[in-house]
């Protein structure tokens, strides 16, 4: 019965897989720039903590999804770029969460290297 259950999830999660990554690609993606938002704006660390914990659980059901193509041989683009790009949001939380005057002071110092850039430009 156990066995039919996680056969169905997984069928379904194929079936469905463009709404699945069309859904938490960008649920991701969107809360990962936030959570820069959060700490270059100086937000207080619980709202950054809470808006980490729904990244994380969206790279989790992300990567369950990829996990079912692992199961049944699927090795494609796709099945390796989900989980990296699962691992680059997972990173950006932590950092946010466990060091956000770092990151400030990087997302800052990046910001200030681009506008030097754009200075330089020449055509």
């Amino acid at each position: 019965m156990l066995s039919s259950i996680f056969e169905q999830l997984c069928e379904f999660s194929r079936c469905h897989c463009i709404a699945i990554c069309g859904g938490l690609v960008p649920f991701n993606l969107i809360l990962s720039f936030l959570t820069l938002v959060y700490v270059v704006r100086q937000a207080p660390p619980s709202l950054i903590q809470k808006n980490a914990i729904a990244v994380y659980g969206g790279v989790t059901l992300m990567v369950l999804h990829v996990s079912t193509w692992f199961l049944i041989g699927v090795v494609m683009i796709p099945t390796f770029l989900l989980p990296a790009f699962g691992a680059v949001c997972v990173a950006i939380n932590l950092w946010g969460t466990q060091s956000p005057n770092s990151l400030r002071r990087f997302l800052l110092w990046l910001w200030q290297s681009v506008l030097n850039q754009r200075g330089r430009a020449t055509i």
